[in-house]
């Protein structure tokens, strides 16, 4: 696990979008998220889905349901519940994409932000699995493409059944 004495130009670019959302329509964007087709799964305390814009081929993120900016502030039932959702989300990745690395990123408000970012930032979990490798383009311009529309992606995760023998 790393945590930065800095807050990184990508988040501060993440934080100021989301500020820029909660300026505009008075709502957190990831509360705000209607995942329909997007969705995988869900719990008692949060979603998971493939974002619409993924960086990432069969990117997934799990968000909680309840407006939350900082991970450390999670209980014990809900812990329970994130580790259940999130054991599922990886069993699916392994059966449907043949077991691939990954990173698993926690998206967190910094401890030092701004108070004005409390309605507005949202803690997430991101699985980025390596299907592919990053190229020229990506590495020189920071925009990555990504070959599976989200919409497919949702619905190939979704599919995927877990039985007793794969737990």
């Amino acid at each position: 696990m790393i945590a930065l004495p800095i807050v990184p130009p990508t988040v501060s670019a993440r934080l100021d979008s989301m500020m820029e959302y909660y300026k505009q329509t008075g709502k957190c964007s990831l509360c705000d998220i209607q995942p329909n087709e997007l969705l995988i799964a869900e719990s008692d305390h949060f979603i998971s889905l493939v974002p619409f814009a993924a960086t990432f081929a069969f990117e997934i993120w799990i968000i909680p349901r309840d407006h939350s900016s900082h991970f450390h502030e999670i209980d014990s039932e809900k812990a329970v519940d994130l580790g259940g959702l999130l054991k599922l989300m990886l069993l699916k990745m392994s059966l449907q994409l043949n077991n691939p690395p990954f990173n698993l990123l926690i998206h967190t408000s910094p401890f030092q932000d701004d108070p004005s970012y409390a309605h507005s930032t949202h803690w997430f979990l991101q699985i980025a699995p390596h299907l592919s490798g990053v190229g020229g383009f990506e590495i020189a311009t920071g925009c990555y493409i990504n070959p599976v529309f989200p919409e497919d992606a949702a619905k190939i995760l979704r599919d995927v059944r877990i039985s007793n023998n794969n737990i």
